[in-house]
């Protein structure tokens, strides 16, 4: 990765931790007042980390479709290369994952440790009660393919217009859906629901080594886009 890159993943992360530092705790207040006012064995038993996964997944979706409508016009009138633009958000990606998800493990796991009553019956995730580490990557494998997907359709639409854009969701549908087989997450699964396949669950380092191919392939698909992506100057 090249200066430049390591640059603007900087910059792209400190802007958006902008958003994240009103979405984080508008989300944290909500499933305190969710769990403590609901009494329903569902919702008793969710996790602040399983929670807060469930709309990160939505909220690195916008994110990757604001990174090529909002930040590669910006950047390329700048004079940054593709490469380094590709490089940079991507970095900021991660960056943001890791924070999101690496912050609630650890207030999840406060409020374990705390012991307070009604928190009592919270599972952590469908991985394992104890499964602190698993379920932090996983969470970040998922939440990260979900950037790459809108990243995607955010390109979809840049480069290639309506049409385009179609086939780049009809192309993230079917790489969430595939990921999602391989977790035993509630994550929206649209395409297999509506054809009610299923497949067992496969072992936790077999899922995580398998999300990691399809966001490498996914992320090599949004590099060529970028690449041959004109700038539309307004």
């Amino acid at each position: 990765m090249d200066a430049m890159g390591k640059k603007i993943g900087a910059d792209l992360y400190l802007f958006q931790m902008k958003w994240v530092a009103w979405y984080l705790p508008i989300l944290y207040v909500a499933y305190f007042a969710i769990v403590w006012f609901f009494d329903e064995p569902d919702i008793r038993s969710m996790s602040l980390l399983t929670f807060t996964f469930q709309t990160t997944t939505i909220f690195m979706l916008v994110c990757g479709i604001i990174s090529s409508s909002v930040f590669l016009t910006t950047y390329v009138k700048y004079g940054v290369t593709r490469k380094s633009y590709f490089q940079g958000a991507l970095l900021s990606a991660i960056g943001l994952a890791i924070t999101v998800i690496g912050l609630t493990t650890i207030l999840t796991w406060l409020v374990r440790v705390l012991n307070i009553n009604v928190f009592k019956e919270v599972v952590l995730s469908s991985l394992g009660v104890n499964s602190w580490l698993l379920t932090s990557v996983s969470y970040f494998f998922v939440v990260m393919i979900y950037f790459l997907v809108g990243w995607l359709i955010g390109l979809g639409f840049y480069r290639y217009g309506g049409a385009g854009g179609f086939v780049t969701i009809v192309v993230a549908l079917v790489v969430v859906s595939l990921n999602d087989l391989l977790w035993a997450f509630n994550t929206p699964k649209p395409l297999m629901g509506l054809l009610h396949f299923e497949i067992p669950v496969p072992n936790v380092v077999v899922a995580i080594i398998a999300s990691l191919a399809i966001a490498t392939i996914t992320a090599i698909a949004v590099y060529k886009i970028v690449k041959e992506t004109p700038i539309k100057i307004a």
